[in-house]
């Protein structure tokens, strides 16, 4: 008879594991996703308002490395704003919060 080392997972305690892991259910919590929800709402607006204040900025810029500072930042920014619309699809149809945001000052604004 072979002397063999005694693995400490047995068949019948893997089998044990993975029931249990099976068997719990690992919610996402509501808040945690409103959180994120609210997060990418933000950042999808701040988005939405450059691709508005960038153009005026161009206008009255006096240097053409500003403008093109800012025409990479305007290009930049309807890239990440139709990567969000394509991922999240609901956010493109939600209305617009009743808190605005100042995107300066990362405050809400009265």
């Amino acid at each position: 008879m072979k002397n063999r080392v005694n693995n400490y997972h047995t068949k019948a305690s893997l089998n044990q594991t993975k029931r249990m892991v099976d068997n719990t259910k690992h919610p996402i919590s509501e808040t945690l996703h409103n959180e994120a929800m609210n997060e990418l709402k933000k950042i999808y607006w701040y988005e939405k308002e450059l691709l508005i204040v960038v153009p005026i900025l161009m206008r009255s810029a006096t240097t053409f490395e500003l403008v093109e500072s800012l025409t990479l930042l305007s290009n930049y920014a309807k890239e990440h704003v139709e990567l969000l619309e394509n991922k999240f699809p609901e956010i493109a149809h939600i209305q617009v919060p009743e808190k605005k945001y100042n995107a300066v000052t990362n405050k809400n604004i009265v």
